[in-house]
């Protein structure tokens, strides 16, 4: 239960600081090592492909999550002046 919420999580960071294109190469490499963890613990590749469709479900949601929230979290940051300013 707290894998999909960390890919989830993960998902939501990617969204929120990089493009496109960072989410398929870290989908891929989350999902090789995911398909090493589980075969070496010698669980069924049944069991594996529906976990890992289960994890890249919830790290394409957050990413989405991330995308949408991205305008709102660049206020609240530059709000709360956790970002030092460009200007000199």
């Amino acid at each position: 239960m707290t894998l999909p919420v960390l890919a989830c999580v993960a998902g939501i960071y990617l969204g929120l600081n990089f493009r496109f294109l960072a989410v398929l190469p870290f989908s891929a490499a989350g999902a090789g090592a995911y398909v090493l963890l589980l075969s070496s613990s010698g669980q069924s590749l049944s069991d594996c492909a529906w976990n890992l469709t289960i994890m890249t479900i919830a790290v394409q949601a957050g990413y989405m999550l991330g995308l949408t929230a991205r305008d709102l979290y660049r206020q609240v940051v530059d709000r709360l002046g956790l970002v030092q300013s460009q200007r000199r």
